[in-house]
């Protein structure tokens, strides 16, 4: 797996780091009520590049050597408890995501905010720099990469190329490990007791995870658990360079680690497509009617098939997931297994609808057990991304139909909602939202 010249030495860890304004990716909310605060540290080393030792099999059994090694300077941005005390030694180590030419940044709210730590490590080079000539048309104006938003605070940061981003990612979470954070001049996570790590990372960053998982996880064994968001069953080949598709994957479980998967209906055909399925260490959920990611703007603007933005998250679901795999690790507590989406093989291979229209199968929200529109993952033609999906509501005469009373109605709904909580793809905790929302439901009587 490494050069005869053996690995590079431990990275070092700096900072924290400084500035007149607040770190890329802060958290919008108040921390201090929360009892957490927000650090940014530097981490710098040298990495090594790898690449695939044979053609990369199905099975997601890869093995890769070393071909090359430079050096690195990145960030690493921590939201952790502020005191000790209240951390559950749990450390979340993000794959920073990147698709939209800048960084995703620290989460505003969920179950990280019950005592985990959060580290968003700076893995790729378009977090830095942005798309490279050619592809900046694949840029939000939301954002700007790091040298651009702040030269002062970032200028001296470096990438070699996401070639480096597996060995970087390894080093980053060996710098968070608490038998290494010793050989650090500073703790970057501020004395919180650190007993176990998740690497974690949604959509282009989850394909990145399988790849690490498959190729570099079994010699590295940097981190205790995954979890992976809107994975659509795909992994790039480590030695590619700037977002690519990969290719057509499962997940390798030969190893002994737990992992979830949290997906949306979108991706749920493409994981059909791949040998991945629930086993002694891999849970796989799927949550029905939900899309990838969601509109921001025109959301009740009706297309000329009468669909609207999909409004559905599976988010709570995710945060379920979380606390199942932190459980799963922590008390040696196993995950639920969670039903799949129900595929037609057809061909061609498609989701199985009901007669409302939507999925069977899958982790159902209320909305889709007492359904009041179609509910789509993904949907073409709508003027928006198709990984927005989209919605078709009811007519008043489909939902007199459907339902006898608003009073029926709100039983169902509510024996959804208490369902998911029973099945552990809900936490107790928001669960009183969930069933509060259904005074949102507009229906003709």
């Amino acid at each position: 797996m490494v050069s005869e010249d053996g690995p590079p030495g431990p990275a070092r860890v700096t900072g924290p780091i400084v500035g007149d304004r607040p770190p890329w990716g802060a958290p919008a909310v108040d921390l201090a009520t929360r009892g957490y605060v927000l650090e940014e540290y530097v981490l710098d080393g040298t990495a090594r590049a790898f690449h695939l030792v044979d053609e990369p099999t199905p099975d997601g059994r890869w093995s890769v050597a070393e071909y090359a090694r430079a050096p690195y300077r990145t960030r690493l941005l921590v939201l952790r408890p502020q005191h000790a005390a209240d951390a559950n030694g749990t450390v979340v180590v993000t794959w920073q995501n990147v698709s939209a030419g800048y960084e995703s940044g620290a989460p505003d709210d969920g179950e990280i905010y019950e005592g985990y730590t959060w580290v968003g490590v700076s893995a790729q080079e378009v977090g830095f720099y942005g798309f490279p000539t050619g592809m900046e048309r694949m840029a939000s104006r939301r954002g700007l990469p790091l040298l651009e938003h702040d030269p002062e605070r970032y200028g001296d940061l470096h990438h070699p190329g996401d070639q480096a981003a597996f060995d970087l990612f390894s080093q980053a979470g060996r710098a968070l490990a608490p038998d290494r954070r010793r050989e650090h001049d500073v703790d970057p996570l501020g004395g919180v007791p650190v007993e176990r790590l998740i690497a974690a990372g949604g959509s282009q960053s989850a394909m990145r995870l399988a790849t690490y998982l498959n190729a570099i996880h079994p010699a590295e064994r940097c981190f205790d658990g995954f979890l992976l968001s809107v994975w659509e069953a795909r992994a790039p080949r480590p030695e590619e360079g700037v977002l690519p598709m990969g290719m057509r994957t499962a997940l390798r479980t030969d190893t002994p680690t737990p992992v979830i998967v949290v997906n949306s209906e979108f991706e749920s055909t493409h994981l059909a497509q791949v040998p991945c399925v629930d086993t002694e260490w891999l849970r796989v959920w799927e949550v029905a009617g939900t899309p990838h990611g969601n509109a921001r703007s025109r959301l009740d603007e009706v297309d000329r098939r009468g669909r609207v933005a999909n409004p559905l998250r599976y988010t709570p679901v995710h945060d379920a997931a979380l606390r199942a795999l932190h459980r799963w690790l922590a008390d040696g507590v196993d995950a639920p297994h969670q039903p799949r989406i129900e595929m037609d093989p057809g061909p061609p291979l498609r989701i199985d609808l009901d007669d409302a229209g939507n999925a069977r199968g899958g982790v159902r929200l209320p909305e889709l057990e007492m359904p009041t529109a179609s509910y789509r993952g993904v949907a073409m033609g709508t003027g928006r991304l198709p990984l927005f999906g989209a919605a078709t509501p009811f007519t008043d005469d489909e939902l007199r139909a459907r339902y006898a009373s608003r009073d029926d109605y709100e039983r169902g709904w509510h024996t959804a909602v208490d369902a998911l909580v029973a099945s552990g793809a809900l936490r107790p905790e928001d669960a009183p939202a969930l069933h509060a929302r259904v005074v949102d439901v507009r229906l003709p009587f």
